[in-house]
Parts: structure tokens; C-alpha cells; sequence
């Protein structure tokens, strides 16, 4: 940490109570498809529509695996990581579901 006095970093007080301005409101949209559960956390619901991340889980309710844009201003480049650590890269969010459901998920 930098202890210098000359700092040429300012620093800005933050008011406490002041607003802190217009959140995004953020939703969890929920499925079921091939008994699996497709849990999403959505950013912007009403308007952009981006997915933040997502979850699946088998039908005995064991985690399949998780997946997210590494993109998430295009939500583009989708990783998908499964239960036991191992990543994969999808092409799509579709395709990161269908990975999970289909694929990935029956071990």
C-alpha cells in the first residue's frame, strides 16, 4: 500500500445518505426442461434483457453445472462449468442450457 503524502490520486468523501441513484432491477427466471432445472439471473429485465448467470440441476436436485457470458456487455462467449470444476466454452446460451441438460449433465 502506498503511504506517499504526494499522492496524486484524489480522494472523494462519500455522503452516506445520499441516493444512490437508479438500480437495474435484477430477476431469477425458472424451468424446467428434460427434469432438469434452468435457474437464470437476469439484469434489466424490462429492457436489455442480459443474463448474468445461470444455474441447472438434475432432476434429483444434484448440481449439473453453471454458466455465464464472458462477455456480458454483448453476452457473447459463453462458458459453461460443470459440477466437478471442468470449464467449456458454448457458443451460445442455448447451446451452454443444451450442454448442461443433454451432455454434460448425465453423469
Amino acid at each position: 500500500m502506498n503511504h506517499n503524502a504526494n499522492d496524486p490520486r484524489t480522494v472523494y468523501v462519500i455522503d452516506p445518505t445520499a441516493d444512490p441513484g437508479p438500480l437495474p432491477e435484477i430477476v431469477v427466471r425458472r424451468f424446467v426442461e428434460n427434469g432438469c432445472t434452468v435457474t437464470g439471473v437476469v439484469i434489466d429485465p424490462a429492457d436489455a434483457q442480459q443474463m448474468l448467470y445461470g444455474v441447472v440441476t438434475r432432476p434429483d436436485g444434484t448440481l449439473a453445472g453453471t454458466y455465464y457470458p464472458a462477455d456480458t456487455v454483448r453476452g457473447d462467449h459463453w462458458r459453461v462449468v460443470t459440477a466437478d470444476g471442468t470449464h467449456y466454452h458454448a457458443a451460445s446460451e442455448y447451446n451452454a442450457v443444451d450442454a448442461l441438460i443433454n451432455g454434460l449433465a448425465s453423469n
